[in-house]
């Protein structure tokens, strides 16, 4: 008998990309939203001043949430 091991799973790492792709593109979307819902206050101006990197963590989120849509798509 040979002692092969089953080759490992890639779905955790799948599931894994997927809720960080998500947690990403919430984080990105409240800050990008969030200033149109507040009231003149410095955490509105730091939220403002946030733009960029929410605009940073929207696309990677999205990227990441497209790489597991296709390689979700390559296992089938």
């Amino acid at each position: 008998m040979s002692s092969q091991r089953p080759k490992p799973s890639a779905h955790p790492l799948n599931n894994d990309m997927l809720v960080r792709g998500v947690i990403l593109a919430l984080i990105g979307l409240i800050l990008i939203i969030a200033p149109h819902f507040m009231s003149a206050t410095p955490t509105r101006e730091l939220f403002e001043h946030a733009r960029i990197p929410a605009w940073f963590s929207l696309v990677l989120g999205a990227a990441f949430i497209g790489q597991y849509a296709l390689r979700r798509r390559k296992e089938k």
